[in-house]
C-alpha cells in the first residue's frame, strides 16, 4: 500500500521551480523568487512524512529502505551534474576557481554544502553567482533532516503522545531560532538545519493531520497562489528571510496542499498536464540551471545578456528532460541493490576528487597553466627564473636558502660582493634590477636571505627564536663583520602585518627592525630599506593571455595604488616609526617608478611586470634600478 497520487502537488513543484530558475535567470525582475525553496521544503516534508507514517503504523518501516528509496531519488542526477561541474570547470575556471569547486563539489557530495557555504558568505551576495554548486544547500539541508526525522517520527508515533502537537512544538522551536537568528546573523539563519527545520516541519505536520483544513473554503487557495506569486517580485534581498517573512510561502504552500482542490481554478492550474510534467522534473531542472548559468557569469566576468540567460533556461530545461527520460527512469528500472551500490560508490569518488582538487589548489601545476594560451614571446615574462637561465645551479659558500634549493647569484662572481641584498623571496626577484644599479655605483651585488623570511634580528628577551629568526641573524651578523660589504639592501614582502596584527606583533616588529638598523649602521654599512611593492594578487598571466571560451580578464589588469598601500599598512606605519630615528637610512619606494597617478598598470613596454601573483618578473626587476636612483639620500 502506498500514498495516493496527486497531480496537484507536482503542479506545485512547477510553481516551486518556476520561481526558482526565474529568481536566478532574472532577479531584477523576480527578486523573491528564492521563496521557491521554501515551497519544496513544505512539499518534501508532507511526502516524506506521508510515506513513513503509512510504513510505521503498517509494520513495514525500515531506515535501509528509506534510505535506498533517497538514494535512487536523489543520487542519479546530482552525480550526472556534479560529473558536468567537474569537466567543465577544467576547461573554464582558473585555479583558486575550480579550487573553490572542488570543495563545493567535496561538500556537495556528503550533503554539506549549506554548513560550508554559512562559513563563506552570504547567498545574496555577488560571490554567489561564482559558485556552480551554491544551490545544493536546500538539497543539503533537506538530507541532513532526513537523517533525523524518520527515527524522531518512529518514536513519537510509537509513544503515547499527540503526534501533531510533538511536531506542532518542534516547528515553532525552529521558526523562533529563525525569527531570532535573522536579526542577528542573516547567514547563520538562512543556512541553518536547525532555522530551516520548521518549514520541512510545516509538511510533516499536515501530514499527519490531513483532513484538518477540509472544511476550510476554497477560495483561500486562489489567495495562497496570489502571495506565493507576488512574493516573487515583492520580497528582495533586503527583506530579513527567512524569518517571520518565510511564513507568506509556507503557509500558502500548506493551504495549497490541504485545502481540496475541487474544480477551481487553482487546482485546473496546478492539474494542468502542462504542469505536472514540469513538475515531474523540477528536481533535475534545479540541479542543472544554476551551474549553466553560474559558468556563463563567470566566463562574462558579469552578468550575460537577458537573451542568453533565457537560452540557458531553455537549454536547463532540456538537459533536465534528457536526465529524467534517459537516466533516472531507466536506471530505476535495474536492480535496486546493484544501482544502489554503484551510486553510492560514485558518490564517494567524486567526494574525494573533489577535496583532492581542494587540496592541491585547483590542480594548479597540472592544468592552469595550460589553460591560459599565451605565445612564446609573452611567456617568457612567467617562466621561472632558472628555466630562464637567470638562476643557474652554480653553488656558494653563502647561498639564499629556498625550501626546495640554493639560490647564488651575484653581478660578478669572481670577485668579492660588496653590496647585498637581504630578505625573503622578493629579495630574489630584485636581485636584477638592484645589481644594475648598484653595478653602475661600482658595487658588486649577491643575494642573502631565506624564503618567507623577514630580515630582521630577534629580540633578545623573546622565550623562543624560531628558525627564519636564526637563520637571519646569522646573515646579519656575517655582513655587519664583513668590511668588504658597504651597503646592504633589505627588501621582503609588505604583507607580514596585517590591520588584524596585535600591538604586540607590531611593537615586535620594530624592536626587531630598530637592532636590525643599529647593527648595520654601527658597522658602518649604508641601509637601504625598500618600502613594500604594489600586488596584483592574481596570475598576471590573465592580462596577456587568451582564456577558453574568449573568456575576459575576471580582474583589472591595472592596481589601485591606494588600495594596494592599504594592505600593507600596517608595515609601513611601523616601519615608518623606526626609520624616523635613522636619518642616514635611504628610504626606496618601487612604486614610484611602478605607479603613475595612483595607477600601477601590470603590463608596462609589452612586458607584464609581474611573473606571479606578488613576485616581479625580470621585466619588473629591471625596473627597480630606476627607484634605486631616484630614492633620495
Amino acid at each position: 500500500m502506498s500514498i495516493a497520487y496527486r497531480a496537484d502537488i507536482d503542479g506545485l513543484r512547477a510553481i516551486a521551480i518556476l520561481t526558482v530558475v526565474a529568481f536566478h535567470a532574472f532577479p531584477e525582475f523576480f527578486p523573491g523568487g528564492f521563496v521557491g525553496v521554501d515551497v519544496f521544503f513544505v512539499i518534501s516534508g508532507f511526502l516524506i512524512t506521508s510515506i513513513l507514517q503509512l510504513e510505521i503504523q503498517g509494520g513495514r518501516w525500515s531506515l535501509a529502505s528509506f534510505y535506498a528509496r533517497r538514494i535512487l531519488r536523489i543520487f542519479p542526477a546530482l552525480i550526472l551534474v556534479l560529473l558536468a561541474c567537474l569537466i567543465a570547470g577544467w576547461h573554464t575556471l582558473l585555479a583558486q576557481e575550480y579550487m573553490q569547486l572542488g570543495k563545493h563539489l567535496g561538500l556537495g557530495a556528503s550533503f554539506l554544502s549549506n554548513i560550508g557555504l554559512w562559513w563563506e558568505s552570504g547567498y545574496f551576495d555577488k560571490a554567489s553567482e561564482t559558485k556552480p554548486l551554491l544551490h545544493l544547500w536546500s538539497l543539503a539541508i533537506e538530507e541532513q533532516f532526513y537523517i533525523v526525522w524518520p527515527i524522531l517520527l518512529w518514536l513519537i508515533l510509537r509513544g503515547r503522545i499527540n503526534t501533531s502537537r510533538s511536531v506542532l512544538a518542534l516547528a515553532v522551536v525552529s521558526l523562533l531560532l529563525s525569527m531570532l537568528w535573522v536579526l542577528n546573523d542573516r547567514t547563520q539563519a538562512f543556512y541553518s538545519p536547525a532555522s530551516r527545520a520548521w518549514e520541512l516541519l510545516a509538511g510533516a505536520w499536515l501530514a499527519l493531520r490531513p483532513k484538518y483544513l477540509v472544511s476550510v473554503r476554497t477560495g483561500v487557495r486562489g489567495l495562497a497562489v496570489v502571495v506565493l506569486l507576488s512574493a516573487t517580485v515583492l520580497l528582495d534581498e533586503k527583506v530579513p528571510f527567512p524569518g517571520v517573512v518565510a511564513l507568506l510561502p509556507v503557509l500558502a504552500t500548506v493551504l495549497l496542499i490541504g485545502v481540496p482542490a475541487g474544480s477551481d481554478w487553482t487546482g485546473r492550474l496546478l492539474g494542468h498536464p502542462g504542469m505536472v510534467a514540469l513538475g515531474k522534473v523540477s528536481y533535475p531542472w534545479y540541479l542543472w540551471h544554476w551551474p549553466l548559468l553560474s559558468f556563463v557569469y563567470i566566463i562574462e566576468s558579469g552578468q550575460a545578456s537577458v537573451g542568453l540567460r533565457f537560452s540557458l533556461l531553455l537549454v536547463s530545461f532540456l538537459l533536465a528532460v534528457m536526465t529524467y527520460r534517459l537516466w533516472e527512469l531507466p536506471l530505476r528500472k535495474l536492480p535496486h541493490r546493484l544501482v544502489i551500490s554503484i551510486l553510492v560508490m560514485a558518490m564517494i569518488i567524486l567526494g574525494f576528487l573533489g577535496k583532492n582538487i581542494y587540496d592541491r589548489h585547483g590542480l594548479e601545476r597540472i592544468r592552469h597553466k595550460n589553460l591560459i594560451q599565451m605565445d612564446q614571446v609573452s611567456g617568457q615574462d612567467f617562466l621561472d627564473f632558472e628555466k630562464q637561465g637567470l638562476i643557474t645551479e652554480r653553488k656558494c659558500e653563502k647561498p639564499f636558502k629556498f625550501p626546495e634549493r640554493d639560490v647564488c647569484l651575484q653581478t660578478d662572481p669572481a670577485k668579492p660582493a660588496s653590496a647585498v641584498v637581504l630578505g625573503d623571496s622578493h629579495a630574489v626577484h630584485a636581485f636584477w634590477g638592484l645589481s644594475m644599479a648598484f653595478d653602475a655605483q661600482g658595487l658588486n651585488l649577491t643575494v642573502r636571505g631565506k624564503g618567507a623570511c623577514v630580515p630582521v634580528l630577534p629580540i633578545k628577551s623573546a622565550d623562543t627564536v624560531s628558525e627564519c629568526e636564526r637563520h637571519m641573524e646569522s646573515m646579519l651578523r656575517d655582513i655587519a663583520g664583513d668590511e668588504k660589504v658597504r651597503v646592504v639592501a633589505l627588501v621582503f614582502r609588505g604583507r607580514y602585518l596585517t590591520e588584524q596584527s596585535s600591538p604586540q606583533d607590531r611593537q615586535s616588529f620594530e624592536e626587531k627592525l630598530e637592532g636590525t638598523l643599529a647593527l648595520l649602521q654601527l658597522s658602518g654599512k649604508q641601509v637601504l630599506y625598500f618600502l613594500p611593492v604594489v600586488e596584483p594578487g592574481f596570475d598576471p598571466r590573465l592580462c596577456m593571455g587568451a582564456l577558453p571560451l574568449g573568456r575576459k580578464p575576471p580582474f583589472s589588469c591595472v592596481i589601485d595604488k591606494t588600495a594596494d598601500d592599504a594592505k600593507s599598512e600596517a608595515v609601513r606605519t611601523s616601519a615608518s616609526r623606526v626609520l624616523a630615528r635613522w636619518p642616514f637610512v635611504r628610504v626606496v619606494d618601487p612604486n614610484t617608478v611602478l605607479c603613475r597617478n595612483g595607477l600601477c598598470p601590470i603590463l608596462q613596454d609589452g612586458h607584464s611586470i609581474f611573473k606571479d601573483e606578488n613576485h616581479l618578473s625580470h621585466a619588473g626587476s629591471v625596473l627597480l634600478s630606476e627607484s634605486v636612483n631616484a630614492a633620495k639620500r
